[in-house]
């Protein structure tokens, strides 16, 4: 009988929200509420204010308090929690997992249901969810992520400042008149990851000094046309979130969700776009040359050098990571040319 009665008291690790250290505490559960002592104050907080989080796998159990502050249970308080916790009642996920051949079913089901959503449903659902979110709330959440990355796998460029002048005005006459690209800039970088360019999804295009190095000034707006169609069309974002969601479904599984978190810097560098992605921008920068009268044959010098550096073996071949040939893209350009020229 004693077997089933859950004690009273659990041992938890109180964080105040403002700073990272916690304080081990007792806390009492019964009566509809939650006690716990923090030196000589006593905090008496109701059940029903308290927000609880899902419990996955071998993760703690953690209690959102009214103020902001946390109360995180280990797995083994956590268990006794939740067997006593009549106010707020596990989830039906929180049951199956103590349950095998449900949990089996449920594993089997999802991973059927995650095979066939991955090909077709998750892009579409990444876009939806991309281009439904406003743009300022993405950059809002995304700028901190280029600190982060500097010190770790950038260093600071060393192009001269004349030279960023002119890349930064290339830029700027890039976007004239685009209502949608107002917000991109430009950031200068040294990498160990070689000559690359890509953009954040908060609309930051990264160049590094690399590829700056390797390449006519000249030629570079087709590099930033390129990268302003995978901004115009959220193409880092929607990649980002497909990733998310099946870290989601991986985390269920391993009980650790710390991966949907930790990994996110590494994913911006390490990204390869799909081919089909690249092909929407390599359009994208085509188009935008023809809507401002630009002479196609600067796409195509630019795709005319990076395959030959692709067939040398160059280190510049990062950048052709997941890109469609040289052939194929010259072809496009050479098309766009011809319909442009028969107009």
């Amino acid at each position: 009988m004693s077997s089933t009665q859950p004690p009273t008291t659990l041992q938890a690790t109180y964080f105040n929200g403002q700073v990272l250290k916690g304080t081990p505490v007792n806390v009492h559960c019964g009566a509809g509420q939650l006690v716990f002592f923090l030196g000589d104050t006593k905090h008496a907080i109701a059940l029903r204010s308290v927000k609880r989080s899902e419990s996955f796998g071998n993760a703690p159990i953690v209690f959102e308090l009214p103020d902001g502050a946390t109360l995180e249970f280990d797995r083994e308080s956590s268990r006794n929690t939740l067997k006593f916790w009549n106010a707020l009642s596990p989830s039906w996920f929180e049951k199956v997992q103590y349950h095998p051949t449900q949990w089996l079913l449920i594993s089997l089901v999802s991973i059927a249901f995650a095979a066939g959503l991955y090909g077709q449903g998750l892009p579409l659902i990444g876009k939806w969810i991309a281009f439904a979110t406003p743009q300022s709330k993405v950059s809002k959440f995304m700028e901190d992520v280029l600190p982060q990355l500097d010190g770790v796998i950038f260093q600071p460029s060393n192009l001269g400042d004349q030279a960023k002048a002119t890349h930064q005005r290339q830029l700027k006459s890039l976007i004239a008149n685009q209502a949608g690209l107002s917000h991109v800039k430009l950031a200068f970088r040294s990498s160990k990851i070689g000559p690359n360019a890509f953009a954040l999804p908060d609309g930051t295009i990264v160049l590094t000094d690399e590829l700056l190095n390797s390449l006519p000034a000249e030629i570079i707006p087709g590099v930033l046309a390129h990268e302003l169609g995978h901004v115009e069309l959220r193409h880092m974002t929607r990649r980002l979130l497909q990733n998310a969601m099946v870290g989601t479904l991986i985390a269920t599984f391993s009980g650790d969700i710390s991966i949907l978190v930790s990994t996110l810097g590494t994913q911006l560098v390490a990204q390869h776009y799909s081919r089909e992605f690249e092909r929407e921008a390599d359009l994208f920068a085509i188009e935008l040359f023809v809507k401002q009268g630009r002479d196609l044959a600067a796409l195509e010098l630019l795709h005319e050098k990076l395959g030959s550096l692709d067939q040398s073996g160059s280190r510049n071949a990062s950048y052709l990571d997941s890109h469609p040939g040289a052939d194929e893209r010259l072809q496009l350009i050479r098309e766009k040319q011809q319909n442009k020229e028969a107009r």
